[in-house]
């Protein structure tokens, strides 16, 4: 499905002046339209605010005014298996540091993991430049794939421990993307005053200019007008368990209510051939869409889904797209407890489940289509809690700790 076409738009920006901060931002997996855009958004506000941001990057992506983007042309797909990926990082490592020495004036490095060998990187580099290592921590390495099984080797667990721990030592500031992340670093010695916690962005003005004659021709191409939907827009990958929508779409019995999954990764063959082997009628997978795409896709869902395997450090997940999907004022399941689920509560803008209610979750999903007072009072609950999160918030709260650090005005 192409719903449309969609071009970044960095907006203006001023020449160099005497304030001026550069910042070399390393990602590995940056993307200006599609999948998580964090590292744009902060890139693009800095750049606003007359600072030099250079990107060096493995993906081959847009150009962005104002932005000057590097690419180390480094292949990594989601189908990858452990080893290619292995390599891929590797490969990002070597490139982007040689890159990075050549850039000349830079004020701070800002390395967004993952891979956590991302911080290895902007370590040296800091080193090398003289200047100030910011570390953004997107998901816990290497606790995350050591609980999941992923990494075994007690060898290979020391030496990623003996990594991270040296990357948080020379880091002059660390931003983490949850409390419950914050808290597992504090549990490791890390100092408080080090760390601070910028949450994934909630874009509320891009939903308000998505009109209603736009959200009923985008429900007419997919013929889902009649239709109550739960959304899923993301990568179909091992850690984020498309298998829990299916069997949640196997036990819910309304054929009004459907499941739009949306997006690629390894995974996406084996969960179409199961959805055709148990007849899941009330499934339909869509090809990976753009931001822009899978916002209207937010925008005309009824529910949101963010699920994860069961595992309790899974729970401190800061997933990009329950944050779109509040933005977008949308009730959302999540099967785990934890910090979004407590939020969640607090405004009564829903909940999350226990991995092991499902037929609970199917119940609630139920009730929310047939219950149309309590869907719009959680809505609107939903949009309070997005006020936190809102975006313009929370990256002006990135650029003061790089004013604070590097001690000039961003």
């Amino acid at each position: 499905m192409h719903i449309g076409k969609w071009t970044p738009v960095c907006g203006k920006h001023s020449f160099r002046g005497s304030d001026e901060v550069k910042v070399l931002y390393l990602h590995q997996y940056f993307n200006t339209n599609k999948g998580s855009t964090r590292s744009y958004e902060i890139a693009n506000f800095l750049v606003s605010k007359n600072n030099k941001v250079t990107i060096i990057t493995g993906n081959e992506t847009d150009p962005c005014r104002g932005i000057k983007i590097i690419s180390t042309k480094t292949k990594y797909k989601q189908e990858f298996g452990y080893m290619k990926r292995i390599l891929s990082f590797i490969h990002y490592m070597y490139k982007s540091f040689f890159i990075g020495v050549k850039e000349k004036g830079i004020d701070v490095v800002y390395a967004s993991s993952t891979p956590l060998t991302i911080g290895l990187i902007g370590m040296l580099l800091a080193k090398v430049k003289r200047c100030k290592f910011v570390f953004e921590v997107r998901d816990l390495w290497p606790d995350i794939p050591i609980a999941m099984g992923i990494i075994k080797n007690k060898w290979l667990k020391r030496i990623l421990f003996a990594l991270e721990s040296m990357i948080y030592s020379a880091a002059d500031k660390i931003i983490v993307l949850s409390p419950g992340m914050k808290e597992d670093l504090l549990n490791k010695g890390v100092k408080q005053e080090k760390i601070s916690t910028v949450t994934n962005f909630a874009d509320i003005d891009h939903f308000t200019q998505i009109c209603s004659e736009v959200k009923e021709e985008a429900l007419d191409k997919l013929g889902l007008k009649a239709k109550f939907i739960c959304l899923y827009a993301g990568t179909l990958g091992f850690i984020n368990n498309i298998d829990y929508i299916l069997e949640l779409a196997e036990k819910t019995d309304d054929p009004d209510i459907v499941y739009l999954i949306v997006g690629d990764g390894k995974e996406k063959e084996r969960l179409i051939q199961v959805k055709e082997s148990k007849k899941l009628n009330n499934v339909i997978f869509l090809d990976q869409v753009s931001k822009k795409e899978a916002y209207l896709l937010m925008a005309i869902c009824h529910i949101g889904l963010c699920f994860v395997r069961n595992n309790e450090i899974l729970n401190r997940n800061s997933q990009n797209k329950l944050f779109d999907f509040w933005a977008a004022g949308k009730p959302t399941l999540i099967n785990y407890k934890g910090w979004q689920h407590e939020a969640m509560t607090k405004y009564h803008a829903g909940h999350g489940f226990d991995y092991s209610e499902l037929t609970k979750m199917a119940a609630y999903v139920k009730t929310m289509k047939s219950d149309k007072q309590m869907f719009m009072d959680i809505q609107e609950n939903i949009k309070k809690l997005a006020l936190n999160h809102e975006k313009t918030k929370l990256v002006s709260k990135i650029e003061t700790t790089l004013s604070d650090l590097v001690g000039n005005t961003l």
